[in-house]
């Protein structure tokens, strides 16, 4: 019986005795001849069992990103009300209100009419926020890689001008929300992701799918970026703007004159402001480093780095002349001036590359010739305010600390308010506001180095 087919083996006679009483008919005649054939013709394929591989499949794991267009995005902007406000952030201030942002949500407006009972107004929905600054009652933010630009002359009912975005001119990581899709992940020996294609749109998230792929074959190659934490800073300065938003250390959008100046990574980006207040792209620059704060003094412009400070010649605002840097070892970098010194903080930690936490003081007097004169050791620390001859520094869990510096070569701390963790000031003299994870905090400074608090409001429902 070797080579015949199993099912012929097996019924072949009582089959044929049951086709001798068939009346033929041609599809019955072409069965007949397909099943006695099989030996011949099919190689007894056609009623063989299937042959299986005996190759193993393991289920992997895929992380796909998932991808929106700019004007999809912008269909979400929308105005909610007040959100609870449960971490640290950067902070503006313009007329009688502050603006705190939530990393890639938006923006919390809050009525300081009143500092006393400062009133939490609403929430400006933004997907991909990550900094702003207000020119005349229009509030410019980032989306994702977009500039975007609102109305904001009626504060209750700010609107996105959807004609004025322009896109694709920030870098933004396509990463940031992978963390926390893995971490929803139930555990999986065998991961991967899916490249991000920049042709399809902006990475505003990823989903996870299971797919069967041979052991042999695979090679385990999920792999995660850095994520990328952009800081800046800004200063109040005279603008030809009528009026322009005062920032905190931590900012990174500066308007100068009729251009927007911005921190792109390792560029400063510059948007030309028109009458109208449309941007309009206008120049590139290569700052040769992470760049991560920008503060102006007159005509000079001070980007803080992960490797050092750099200062730049602002006098003709539409084309920024480098003067001199000074470097240092890797670190988070937001800085402030006065006529004759700089002053920054370096942080260590988290996306940091140090474990380092210090002040320095460089004497700026020869942009030539700069020169560190002064060293004060700092517990974590952030955003930071100098006024005359006390500076105020956010350090972190270990409070709000008031700096001596009437001898720049000698700082001293002379006074330490106790504050869980202190992130980002913004000094309006004789005023002072302060953010916290959760609390917004108001200040009397016009007893420097004493301070006292005069308002305090918590955002959150915890």
């Amino acid at each position: 019986m070797a080579g015949q087919c199993p099912f012929h083996v097996k019924h072949g006679i009582h089959f044929a005795a049951e086709i001798e009483k068939i009346d033929y008919e041609p599809f019955s005649t072409l069965l007949y001849i397909l099943v006695f054939s099989c030996p011949i013709f099919l190689g007894c394929n056609l009623f063989k069992d299937e042959v299986i591989d005996d190759t193993e499949l393991v289920d992997v794991t895929y992380f796909v990103p998932v991808y929106e267009t700019t004007d999809k995005l912008a269909q979400k902007v929308s105005i909610d009300p007040p959100k609870d406000y449960a971490q640290a952030g950067k902070i503006v201030t313009y007329q009688q209100y502050i603006f705190i942002n939530k990393p890639q949500e938006g923006i919390h407006v809050l009525d300081n009419s009143d500092p006393a009972n400062p009133e939490n107004l609403h929430f400006i929905s933004i997907p991909g926020y990550l900094d702003m600054s207000i020119i005349d009652d229009h509030l410019y933010s980032n989306m994702f890689s977009a500039l975007v630009v609102f109305d904001i002359s009626s504060i209750t009912q700010p609107e996105i001008i959807k004609e004025f975005t322009v896109e694709d001119v920030f870098y933004y990581n396509p990463y940031i929300t992978l963390e926390s899709v893995v971490n929803t992940v139930e555990s999986s020996e065998f991961t991967r992701y899916d490249p991000v294609d920049n042709t399809l749109g902006i990475v505003t998230g990823w989903r996870t799918e299971i797919r069967q792929e041979p052991l042999d074959a695979f090679e385990l190659r999920y792999e995660t970026l850095e994520s990328v934490d952009f800081v800046t800073a800004t200063a109040e300065t005279d603008q030809s703007f009528g009026e322009v938003s005062t920032a905190g250390s931590m900012i990174r959008f500066l308007p100068i004159d009729q251009y927007l100046y911005t921190i792109n990574f390792n560029e400063l980006v510059l948007f030309s402001i028109g009458e109208d207040y449309r941007p309009s792209r206008f120049a590139r620059l290569d700052t040769g480093t992470q760049a991560e704060t920008l503060f102006q003094l007159n005509d000079l412009l001070f980007v803080g780095s992960t490797t050092g400070m750099l200062m730049y010649d602002v006098s003709v605002s539409s084309n920024p002349d480098y003067i001199n840097s000074i470097n240092h070892f890797r670190s988070c970098d937001p800085v402030v001036a006065d006529e004759n010194y700089a002053y920054f903080t370096l942080r260590g930690g988290t996306n940091c590359f140090t474990e380092s936490n210090e002040l320095q003081i460089i004497d700026i007097r020869d942009p030539q010739n700069l020169e560190v004169v002064a060293r004060q050791i700092m517990f974590n620390p952030h955003g930071l305010a100098i006024h005359q001859d006390h500076l105020i520094v956010c350090d972190g869990s270990a409070g709000l600390k008031v700096l001596n510096v009437s001898d720049r070569v000698n700082p001293e701390v002379v006074h330490t308010e106790t504050i869980p963790f202190a992130y980002n000031i913004i000094v309006d003299y004789p005023t002072a506001v302060v953010v916290r994870e959760g609390v917004i905090y108001q200040y009397d400074l016009s007893e420097l180095p004493a301070i006292s608090k005069t308002a305090e409001l918590i955002l959150t429902t915890d």
